[in-house]
């Protein structure tokens, strides 16, 4: 049975009380700051205009791992597993539904696709994140519908329109985030503000963390869901997913915009800026042990370079450390 909520009043946790209302320094010859990522286990994914790269960090070795159509793509998504990636595309000539597929890593195969059709308007740039038990999938707040998770055939299981912030509704805007935890909860933003959860059967809501910043965002879960990772002020910060221990992780005389957790969680692959610009960005590994890295400068600081590459990757979309 579909689960429709217009509006939902969140249910605080005593503590919070009444809720009444975000360089590169290629040093090394080999491109790294201070080690080797041959030192480092799994595997990097990024992509760069269409190219989706792959770096084995044993072999520093990179190579293609899929490739896209730069027009009408809206974004990509690995499953827990690993074993699977989502896409969410616009069709040519489509204006009310965005395509959204479901591939096996293993060798490309389609394994399901069907078009999102949004409850309300026509969300087509959009995208798209699998469920941690590949069951379902939840979509980008939008100003339109908000929250929206639907099962593999695109059929809505719970459309999360507006969130009841004292006695009123807050609607979603498009710079609110969502993300699956691995117990298949979901995690998202509020109003420039909130961190919020809700567990299955997506019916109720709790205050993660109250975020009193101009300038937050971009939130990371690891694979054990006991941290977030998120950018405060430009700078990499994590705490527990309870809310709990936000601290400070990198500082620059630039800046960092994202980081994924290594499958162990016991590093942190860092995006980091680029110019005056957040539009590209290069890669590089800190441990995520409690202290503040300088980017700019700390000898623990890996530089991501592959191997036989001249100049660092520029990187433009999704990240992943996978095994």
């Amino acid at each position: 049975m579909n689960t429709k909520i217009k509006a939902i009043a969140l249910a605080w946790v005593a503590a919070f009380g009444v809720l009444s209302c975000s360089k590169n320094d290629d040093t090394n010859p080999d491109g790294n700051g201070g080690g080797s990522s041959k030192q480092l286990a799994g595997k990097l994914i990024y992509s760069f205009t269409g190219n989706v790269y792959q770096l084995d960090l044993k072999t520093n070795q990179q190579s293609v791992f899929f490739t896209y159509n730069t027009y009408g793509f809206n974004n990509w998504d690995m499953s827990l597993d690993e074993q699977f990636r989502l896409t969410s595309e616009r069709e040519a000539g489509v204006f009310d539904v965005a395509k959204i597929t479901l591939v096996r890593n293993e060798d490309g195969a389609i394994v399901d696709e069907f078009d999102y059709d949004s409850p309300y308007g026509t969300d087509t740039d959009i995208a798209a994140l699998l469920s941690p038990d590949n069951t379902k999938v939840v979509y980008n707040p939008t100003f339109d519908n908000g929250i929206v998770i639907t099962d593999l055939d695109g059929n809505v299981i719970t459309h999360l329109e507006a969130v009841n912030v004292g006695q009123e509704p807050v609607a979603f805007g498009i710079s609110d985030e969502v993300l699956w935890l691995p117990d298949n909860s979901i995690l998202f933003t509020l109003d420039d503000r909130y961190i919020l959860k809700s567990a299955p059967p997506y019916t109720s809501l709790s205050l993660v963390k109250d975020m009193p910043y101009t300038q937050w965002g971009n939130l990371r879960v690891n694979k054990q869901g006991t941290q977030l990772s998120m950018m405060v002020s430009n700078h990499i910060y994590v705490m527990d997913v309870d809310g709990n221990n936000l601290r400070q992780v990198t500082e620059s005389s630039d800046g960092e915009i994202h980081a994924d957790f290594s499958p162990d969680g016991k590093h942190l692959l860092v995006a980091k800026k680029i110019g005056p610009t957040f539009f590209y960005w290069n890669l590089a590994v800190v441990p995520n042990d409690g202290q503040v890295y300088n980017m700019d400068n700390s000898a623990d600081v890996i530089i991501i370079k592959p191997e036989g590459e001249n100049t660092l990757p520029a990187v433009d979309g999704g990240t992943f450390w996978i095994n």
